[in-house]
């Protein structure tokens, strides 16, 4: 189903040289780090499994991808979110009208721990929020295969690693299966919180990807018109759309910190795309940015 392995090309922005991972070339409907993380559920049969069970945010990637999977698998797709905006169940878009489509049965709950219990019994599969879990582990180390090849293939010295992270799942992977810098910075809470989320998958690992800040804070999720401006013009000049929510802080981090890193920078583009439609609708609506 997935077109691997996935690109790889040189690009440049603000006259810098950048190599990027096109992850999210790899299919339509079951891309990036989401088709990385999920492709052991994918290729491997579970005869027993007749639901999966996940939660997470309402415009969630990973809600998307799973309701793909789910599709493909003929299971039952159930997902527990916090809050569905009044806006949204009456203005369908993006992850959330993609993954209603093809099937998924959505849940709003405060507690969403206790509603997905409810839901989980032996003939349903758990996948945690984002898939931070070790199943990822298989998708993510076949990725870091492919960039070996990739960086040698382009004779690519003192390469480094850089990809934006919500549970750090991907970077996590990455660095376990590189002998190379993984790069990340954190774009859901702060980087106390991003080790947290690499300790409870892989306590003991000798080597842990390093976290990079960028200069001012980025709330998830909050509109920022300097992240629209820096995507634009990511788009204009490199020809290349990425995430309209996490790539933008990700791209601040990596661009903010270059001067401290030695090597050339490989950018991991982990999709996302179907996600920038509510975003650039929140733009519009919201912020009258556009």
């Amino acid at each position: 189903m997935l077109f691997l392995p996935s690109p790889f090309e040189k690009r440049s922005f603000q006259n810098q040289l950048f190599y990027l991972k096109r992850d999210d070339l790899l299919d339509k409907d079951f891309s990036g780090n989401k088709a990385r993380k999920f492709h052991s559920f994918l290729i491997h049969d579970f005869l027993h499994i007749k639901r999966v069970v996940s939660s997470g945010s309402n415009q969630s990637n990973a809600m998307y991808s799973l309701s793909v999977l789910a599709k493909l698998k003929g299971w039952e797709f159930v997902y527990v979110c916090d809050h569905i905006p009044v806006f949204l169940k009456e203005n369908p878009m993006g992850n959330y009208k993609e993954a209603l489509a093809n099937g998924m049965q959505i849940v709003e709950s405060s507690t969403r721990t206790d509603e997905v219990q409810k839901w989980l019994d032996e003939n349903s599969l758990h996948v945690e929020e984002g898939g931070r879990q070790k199943e990822a582990e298989e998708g993510i180390k076949a990725l870091a295969e492919e960039l070996l090849v990739d960086i040698e293939t382009h004779n690519i010295m003192k390469p480094y690693l850089f990809l934006p992270s919500g549970t750090g799942t991907t970077a996590l992977f990455l660095q376990k299966h590189l002998p190379y810098p993984v790069l990340t910075c954190p774009t859901v809470g702060n980087s106390a919180y991003l080790q947290k989320q690499w300790e409870m998958v892989e306590p003991s690992l000798s080597r842990y990807p390093t976290i990079l800040e960028t200069t001012k804070k980025y709330h998830y999720g909050k509109l920022y018109i300097e992240l629209y401006i820096l995507w634009q013009s990511l788009k204009d000049e490199m020809g290349v759309e990425f995430d309209l929510l996490y790539d933008p802080v990700g791209w601040k981090a990596l661009l903010e910190n270059s001067n401290s890193q030695e090597g050339t920078p490989i950018y991991v583009h982990q999709g996302g795309l179907l996600g920038n439609v509510s975003m650039l609708s929140r733009y519009v609506r919201k912020a009258n940015m556009l």
